[in-house]
């Protein structure tokens, strides 16, 4: 009854995982499923933690603020952008603005989230004066091999990962929005500035640095927990899940994997000690159509290049 009890509420791919391990470690499981419940889950998107890090600064070359018109919009467009910001001001992630500084607002398809669309800022003006960051990005193959060598995966999901990023108050005007109905500036790190993903990454990176964790990686706002056995696994859960609590982390459970053998992994599938191309990546390769013009051959190479380690002598091949 505790443990029925316990799991309501959650994804049915947890729910179904609790009742299946549950009766072989009742203890270990109540203790991580509780928290996995109770601490990190995520309500909705807007439902973000924030990280317990020193707010981050916009750094660009020229003092001159960017300043852009907002776009045309259609009246039905202009209330679903009216909707989200209001849903953003009230999470705290935007606020009111009088800033020099205006990127102006569109609407884009959200691909994890069906045929919803969500607002998206136009920052290429803002992004050209944008200072680069030479973070390194994760390697795919040095990522690849620390799992090939485990037999227990969790892939866990923060929710709007970049959303946990504060920003510093000095920079927030920077971040600016128009919409036909006001200005807005973001609080938090938003999606489309060219130097959030090397923040964002460099953020999870020491986090799981400062702990010193040797059995979790991160590929920016994906984090995967492997283990060499299924009780292993389970300890180094309970231990992900507290640092969570401490750096106020939150993940969306609907888009984890828990105490899998097989895992998806950057176009790779993961088990048992092998690494195979992702079969659905293959199959819509094979389905490509006949190329007819450079950037199809382009989008091709580049589709193949990620797995040319399986294609035997592939330096040599030539596309007829």
């Amino acid at each position: 009854m505790i443990l029925e009890g316990l799991s309501d509420g959650l994804p049915v791919n947890l729910r179904q995982l609790l009742a299946i391990n549950s009766p072989n470690n009742p203890t270990e499981w109540l203790i991580t499923a509780s928290k996995l419940i109770k601490i990190q889950k995520s309500g909705d998107k807007y439902d973000v933690g924030t990280l317990r890090v020193e707010p981050q600064r916009i750094v660009l070359n020229s003092e001159l603020p960017v300043s852009l018109r907002p776009y045309r919009t259609s009246p039905v467009q202009e209330q679903e952008i009216k909707s989200q910001v209001e849903k953003l001001l009230q999470a705290g992630l935007i606020k009111e603005s009088n800033s020099p500084y205006s990127s102006p607002v569109t609407l884009a398809f959200k691909r994890d989230e069906g045929k919803k669309t969500g607002i998206c800022i136009d920052f290429r003006k803002l992004n050209a004066l944008c200072k680069s960051d030479s973070e390194p990005l994760p390697l795919m193959d040095s990522l690849l091999d620390k799992l090939s060598k485990a037999k227990k995966f969790s892939s866990l999901d923060l929710a709007s990962g970049y959303w946990h990023v504060p920003i510093h108050p000095k920079d927030t005007e920077k971040l600016a929005f128009c919409t036909n109905f006001g200005l807005y500036e973001w609080c938090r790190l938003p999606f489309g500035i060219k130097i959030a993903p090397a923040i964002f990454n460099r953020l999870i990176r020491g986090i799981l640095t400062k702990y010193k964790i040797d059995f979790a990686c991160n590929y920016f706002d994906d984090i995967i927990v492997y283990s060499s056995s299924e009780l292993e696994h389970w300890k180094h859960l309970q231990t992900i899940s507290e640092i969570c609590e401490r750096e106020n982390i939150k993940l969306k459970l609907s888009k984890c994997a828990f105490a899998r053998t097989k895992i998806s992994f950057l176009g790779y599938e993961i088990e048992q000690g092998k690494v195979s191309p992702n079969n659905a990546n293959i199959e819509t390769i094979k389905k490509l159509q006949p190329l007819t013009n450079v950037k199809e051959l382009q989008r091709f190479l580049g589709s193949v290049n990620v797995y040319n380690k399986f294609i035997p002598q592939y330096a040599k091949l030539r596309y007829l």
